[in-house]
């Protein structure tokens, strides 16, 4: 099943609390809610696209001890580079949700989450480690981790599978699922159920702002987009 594009922009408009307003409201309260773990690498991020999945697993196996030119040759090239992504990923309104165990092995940095911008990506969710925070911060990419890491996953985290079913921070995400983040949390939309959430998301939006716009009056505040 795919979401339509004009499903995606209504949840690139509305907050999570609407959404998990329409999805309470649907009979689904708290199944598709991520962990409280699962944080914004920044403040006001935002996001809304569609879920492709990658897994990963835990494979303990330390780098022996090597020449750096030999590191720089394998690290990512090579008959057998020392890393390995899960699968081909990076598309337009694609987010990539990737289920790492929470490890310490930092699948996302600031270099591979900028190539994936370029490809269209609008975002990224890892029950596991971002690494390069600052950078990933400075350059503002919209990241939710568990996990803060210096660590590279060479040698202590492999490729399970890519865009298959997956559990990330407590919830079963299938590729094509809508992820929508914002500082408040994730939360997952099944496809297809997206349509329905949506429309109701929009109108308990639409209900919620003329009530804080007369609030904002009483008060003096100026106005702002949420209002």
């Amino acid at each position: 099943m795919c979401v339509s594009k004009e499903t995606i922009d209504v949840f690139r408009q509305v907050r999570t609390t609407d959404v998990s307003d329409a999805l309470d409201s649907m009979g689904m309260q708290q199944q598709y809610e991520m962990d409280i773990a699962m944080r914004p690498m920044w403040s006001g991020l935002h996001f809304a696209g569609i879920a492709h999945t990658a897994e990963y697993d835990v494979i303990d196996k330390p780098l022996p001890p090597m020449s750096y030119e030999e590191f720089e040759k394998n690290q990512y090239g090579g008959s057998n580079p020392l890393w390995r992504e899960a699968g081909p990923w990076g598309a337009p309104d694609q987010v990539l949700v990737i289920d790492a165990k929470r490890t310490r092995a930092g699948i996302l940095g600031s270099n591979n989450t900028l190539e994936g911008l370029t490809r269209g990506v609008v975002g990224y969710v890892i029950d596991g480690c971002c690494r390069d925070s600052y950078e990933c911060i400075l350059e503002k990419i919209p990241v939710f981790c568990t996990v803060r890491t210096f660590a590279h996953p060479m040698g202590r985290i492999g490729p399970v599978s890519s865009n298959e079913p997956i559990i990330c921070a407590g919830v079963r995400v299938r590729p094509g699922d809508v992820i929508v983040g914002d500082d408040d949390g994730v939360i997952v939309v099944p496809q297809e159920e997206a349509d329905e959430v949506a429309r109701r998301a929009l109108l308990i939006q639409a209900a919620d702002r003329p009530v804080r716009r007369q609030l904002y009056e009483k008060l003096g505040l100026p106005l702002d987009h949420t209002v």
